[in-house]
């Protein structure tokens, strides 16, 4: 049954309106290269004062494709007297790698070696608030190659695109600021009933008690779940935590992306200090013996990898509707569970919950350093991975934390780093994604971790012939001990390895198809969706380096081997398709259907995969046009791996074209 503590419909609906002070700082900001040993042989054209449009990457301008090092960014804040005596903090989604923020001359602030992860600086003493000030904000950025960054040195396959390369945005709030509002969902599967766990966390230490006013509400239907006000205490985490019951809800799955909306709003007294909102899901995601589980039901997934900042056009300043362009081709792929080489813009997660689509969020040591990391290593990822939990906790899509990528022997390092992460969230997997378990077996470090990985490339980067891949799988079992397995990536790797998308689409059928004999193998994540640019990549100049990997080009047009890939990872097979009165023909060579023509109707049955993928279909139905170009829509049962289900296409149009879809409306297979 639902609680309700304090009501203030109308009077939070009107304060948290007000109180929404989020300033965009994109747009337009001068950009230069200064004078520096890295740019000591550049042309002076080429590092003179230009006007760019943030977000932005200064490696996708002629004449500095290649350049890593310094390079400068300022303009003027939008500051009014009204916002005298408020507090001002300007907040960066992402400058890579370095940054060092000055206002007005002063220095506010640095964040470096982490150009991945958000962050925030209180710039509210050195503003000037006065009518006809003018107010500037200086950030000075660096992309050099580092002994102190990860990704460390050039040991890292993705592009080393510099600048401020995601949203920027000037919160004015009261004198208590909301730093952040984490949301833990707590559900019990056998009635969908649920609690919503919220810590609370603001950037005044020294507060102890706050006053919030908290609301949850459905977003599909527009439904109020839960409307509160509390006065909390400060715990010894320095949160302040309340439970609410929410009721029944609806859970996340990516079939069905329910999303709720929260509001918290801090209160000075009876006036409104600061103001948050954010979506989040009810979902479970649990290894459980030797499968995934997702809402208490097994499942086995397909998935693919997307690189972002392979558009040569955008580098990896993507804008958000090239983000959820690429999102939205890897759901045509039938794609539900995907992986980042490094931490993303939250814009992308937003799309990756709002079209469903899971998601692990990796830090980014990429095969190097090997073995351990070191002191100070060691500290920079352990600030990475607190930074981004703290900003994506609430992303339903997020579904693991990864310590590394292809690292040999450090199995000591990403345990400490697993038990480093779950200080902060204990709800995700922690794993690490290894390249050598045919090799290392036992010793490989993801089996130290809550999942166990493989990226697979029997046959190209590891061993002679694909053919030695079953062997290789019946060792790899013996070692599972009873746990799933998951394929973190397989590709062609061109062009080290040559032969085309026609080897591509010879490579992936093999692939998957061995995958899938394995029950322990809980899904796979394919390498990649596009051609994708690297400062690795073995193709190309400048801008346009690239390796062509993908099965789309870098601007996202499909291969051929995109819709092979597509119906790999369809979890509906077509097994029939006939005339509805139609007679079989047995005495003809191709047992043809003698057809009564005054009926113009067509029987379908369709089978639900039972291997990879595997999981149960809810709220799919099927579209068509019928032979007046009418669309019909005709609803599905729930369905299970391994159901057959037959339907009728009633007056059917001449070629029995039709469409399975999703709840959501986007499109499972055509046919």
């Amino acid at each position: 049954m639902k609680h309700v503590f304090v009501l203030l419909a109308a009077v939070c609906a009107t304060l948290s309106a007000s109180a929404q002070t989020d300033i965009s700082l994109n747009g337009t900001w001068k950009f230069w290269v200064p004078e520096c040993a890295e740019s000591e042989s550049l042309p002076a054209d080429v590092k003179a004062e230009k006007m760019v449009e943030v977000p932005h990457t200064y490696n996708i301008m002629d004449g500095l494709e290649d350049y890593a090092g310094s390079a400068c960014y300022s303009r003027m804040l939008p500051i009014t007297p009204e916002m005298k005596g408020r507090q001002l903090r300007v907040h960066f989604n992402g400058v890579y790698h370095d940054a060092i923020v000055l206002v007005n001359g002063n220095k506010v602030g640095e964040h470096l070696n982490a150009g991945y992860s958000p962050f925030s600086f209180d710039i509210t003493q050195y503003v000037d608030f006065a009518p006809e000030a003018k107010n500037e904000i200086q950030v000075m950025c660096n992309n050099a190659y580092s002994d102190h960054n990860l990704p460390w040195r050039r040991k890292f396959d993705w592009t080393n695109d510099g600048g401020i390369h995601r949203d920027v945005t000037l919160h004015v709030s009261g004198r208590w600021g909301l730093r952040y509002v984490h949301v833990t969902p707590q559900i019990d599967l056998s009635d969908s009933t649920a609690i919503a766990n919220i810590s609370i966390k603001l950037w005044e230490p020294s507060a102890k008690k706050a006053n919030v006013a908290l609301k949850i509400t459905e977003n599909r239907t527009g439904r109020v779940v839960c409307e509160s006000s509390r006065s909390l205490k400060v715990g010894k985490s320095g949160t302040f935590d309340v439970s609410i019951d929410c009721g029944k809800v609806e859970l996340w799955h990516f079939d069905n992306p329910a999303l709720y909306t929260y509001e918290a709003t801090l209160f000075d007294g009876k006036t409104v200090s600061d103001f948050r909102s954010e979506k989040f899901g009810f979902r479970t995601l649990k290894v459980e013996g030797d499968h995934l589980t997702l809402n208490g039901e097994p499942v086995r997934l397909p998935g693919i990898e997307n690189m972002a900042g392979s558009n040569p056009d955008y580098g990896i300043a993507e804008s958000h509707e090239y983000i959820e362009k690429s999102i939205r081709m890897m759901k045509d792929l039938n794609c539900t569970i995907s992986r980042y080489h490094w931490p993303q813009d939250d814009y992308r997660y937003q799309m990756m919950d709002s079209l469903g689509m899971l998601v692990q969020e990796e830090l980014p040591w990429w095969q190097g350093p090997q073995r351990w990391l070191g002191a100070e290593l060691m500290a920079n990822a352990k600030q990475q991975l607190a930074d981004i939990v703290e900003a994506h906790y609430n992303h339903p899509s997020i579904f693991a934390w990864g310590m590394s990528n292809e690292v040999k022997e450090n199995t000591a390092d990403v345990v400490e780093l697993a038990n480093h992460v779950r200080q902060f969230d204990s709800t995700r997997i922690v794993d690490v994604v290894c390249n050598h378990m045919f090799r290392d077996l036992e010793k490989d470090p993801s089996l130290a971790l809550d999942l166990p990985t493989w990226n697979e490339y029997i046959g190209t980067w590891h061993a002679k012939h694909r053919d030695q891949l079953p062997g290789y799988f019946d060792e790899v079992e013996k070692i599972m001990n009873g746990r799933p397995l998951l394929i973190t990536e397989h590709g062609l790797c061109e062009p080290a390895f040559t032969g085309g998308d026609a080897r591509r689409i010879d490579e992936m059928i093999y692939h998957i198809g061995e995958w899938k004999k394995h029950p322990f193998v809980c899904g796979y994540i394919y390498f990649c969706l596009e051609d994708y640019r690297t400062q690795m990549g073995e193709e190309g100049l400048g801008k346009d380096r690239i390796r062509r990997h993908g099965v789309c080009d870098k601007r996202l047009n499909p291969k051929a081997s995109f819709y092979v890939l597509q119906q790999l990872m369809s979890p509906i097979d077509v097994t029939m398709v006939k005339p509805e009165l139609g007679t079989k023909n047995e005495g003809t060579l191709a047992n043809m259907y003698d057809v009564d023509t005054n009926n113009k109707s067509a029987v379908i049955t369709i089978r639900v995969k039972d291997d990879i993928p595997s999981y149960t279909l809810r709220g799919y139905s099927v579209t068509y046009a019928d032979n007046k170009g009418i669309i019909q829509t005709l609803p599905l049962p729930d369905l299970r791996p391994g159901d057959t289900h037959t339907f009728v296409l009633k007056n059917a149009n001449t070629c029995y074209n039709f469409n399975i879809i999703r709840r959501d409306g986007s499109i499972v297979l055509k046919y």
